[in-house]
């Protein structure tokens, strides 16, 4: 599901002024990452946000010690989908969503809602503060199933 968000001009305006609003500086490796997010959202790994950079803006090392910095301001948001490696994606700060990953080909969509919004005002009522949650939805996307029914018939087809 695409994000109905302001254009990614302003989010990447004002992206980098949350970097100096912060005190930190605006760098090209800084502004590389942000300018990535907020055209295509995310979630990608470090790696994968490396290797859509220009060659030789920056070493991976400093891609991970930016994410690092622009989560501790909330200008992105980590993503754990169990597999080992973080994603990050531009926090719009719009709205707060999950996502459904495909067990087979990884693939990532957004889920433009969240069904534990309820359980964190009940969590806040009942006396805990700072309260956040993480949910993502795994399964086999539609396009996996479809190859796999053609290779079994393929397969069953063999046989004969």
């Amino acid at each position: 599901m695409a994000h109905k968000h302001a254009s990614a001009q302003i989010q990447f305006d004002a992206s980098l002024q949350t970097l100096r609003d912060h005190r930190h500086r605006v760098t090209e490796p800084r502004k590389a990452i942000l300018e990535i997010l907020t055209r295509e959202h995310g979630p990608f790994t470090a790696e994968e946000l490396h290797g859509r950079m220009k060659k030789g803006v920056c070493d991976l090392v400093t891609v991970y010690r930016c994410l690092a910095t622009m989560e501790e301001i909330a200008l992105v948001r980590r993503c754990d989908f169990g597999d080992g490696s973080y994603r990050y994606e531009f926090n719009t700060g719009e709205h707060h969503h999950h996502h459904i990953i495909c067990r087979v080909c990884h693939g990532v969509q957004t889920l433009d809602f969240c069904v534990a919004d309820s359980l964190e005002r009940m969590a806040r009522q009942i006396g805990y503060a700072n309260v956040t949650h993480t949910l993502e939805i795994f399964g086999v996307c539609s396009q996996c199933q479809r190859k796999k029914v053609l290779a079994a018939a393929h397969a069953e087809s063999e046989e004969d």
